[in-house]
């Protein structure tokens, strides 16, 4: 696991701590998982449009699709109103490192663009939020030595 990954992974797992940010993460993850949308990097959408977002905008819009948001809002007023005002620089920081490690990692340049692997990055997300879910989840939630036997 890279310097950067580490980060990410260590921003989400303290989002993850805090109830409504772990149900965030949580809608993230079915987002990104059930939806046919893209996942990209940066901040609510691609620069060029189309049907792909962050890990935040997944989250809006699963959480859009379950009824946790409003349908007709944008992403970020709905997501700052469900995080309470004292985590909310949890996502904010989240955003940054998973932005870190996209642009470093992840983001390719082919002539004078920058392109992004999305296979990667979405595999790679994935595992970062589920290790983030794993690691903040109660004691009597963590999966046990004995319990996968």
């Amino acid at each position: 696991m890279t310097r950067e990954e580490r980060i990410a992974r260590s921003e989400l797992v303290a989002l993850a701590s805090h109830e409504r940010g772990r149900r965030l993460l949580q809608l993230s993850l079915r987002g990104i998982q059930e939806s046919e949308r893209g996942l990209t990097i940066g901040c609510w959408v691609k620069p060029n449009g189309g049907v792909s977002g962050c890990v935040f905008q997944h989250a809006y819009w699963q959480g859009a699709a379950e009824g946790a948001f409003a349908p007709a809002s944008a992403a970020k007023p709905e997501i700052k109103g469900f995080v309470p005002a004292e985590d909310f620089h949890l996502v904010m920081d989240a955003i940054r490192a998973l932005d870190v490690l996209g642009k470093r990692r992840f983001l390719h340049r082919r002539g004078l663009r920058r392109v992004l692997d999305e296979t990667t990055w979405r595999d790679t997300v994935e595992r970062l939020l589920v290790d983030a879910l794993a690691d903040s989840a109660p004691l009597a939630e963590r999966p046990t030595a004995l319990a996968a036997k």
